[in-house]
């Protein structure tokens, strides 16, 4: 009696790992764009897509969009190392059902070299930052010292996923 319990135990325990292992039926959601002022909805995998300014991101339930990049006067007191200040406008919704946290250290700026780009501090600006509730919105400005250039790529990581996801925006200052 004792080999039977034994065999059927190994026999359940390999079963649950087989099962474990068997893709689920679900869908994952690894981000789409949902669409742009006056445009139709679209789908696409987040990791392979490059977003431009306006688009509206969905990465697991968290809506991104960078509503416009533009070159800004630098101030006074604090000149750019690298000559121009580009400050985008950015709005975050949380769809899903818990709290996220999104930071201004969530976003990397990169020149068309792949060079990072540090951000300004010379304003008194209004960096995006917070936990965001179920349902609330957050809006805010990343302002960096760039380079003059016509186009640089922007990177989001969350800080707190279970996945390697991230989005990626071309970004062309006005």
């Amino acid at each position: 009696m004792k080999k039977f319990f034994k065999w059927f135990a190994i026999i359940l325990i390999g079963l649950i790992v087989i099962g474990m292992l068997l893709p689920s039926d679900e869908e994952s959601n690894t981000g789409s764009k949902v669409g742009e002022a006056g445009a139709t909805e679209t789908e696409a995998d987040v990791n392979d897509t490059i977003f431009k300014v306006g688009d509206v991101v969905d990465l697991n339930g968290v809506l991104l969009t960078v509503k416009d990049a533009t070159y800004i006067p630098a101030s006074e007191y604090s000149q750019p190392e690298n000559g121009k200040v580009l400050q985008m406008n950015v709005e975050v919704v949380n769809n899903t059902e818990d709290s996220t946290f999104v930071d201004s250290s969530n976003f990397n700026l990169y020149d068309a070299d792949g060079n990072a780009l540090d951000f300004y501090y010379g304003l008194d600006g209004l960096d995006i930052s917070g936990d965001l509730n179920k349902g609330k919105k957050l809006q805010g400005t990343l302002t960096f010292d760039v380079p003059e250039g016509s186009n640089y790529e922007m990177i989001f990581e969350p800080t707190f996923s279970w996945t390697d996801e991230s989005i990626t925006w071309d970004i062309q200052p006005n």
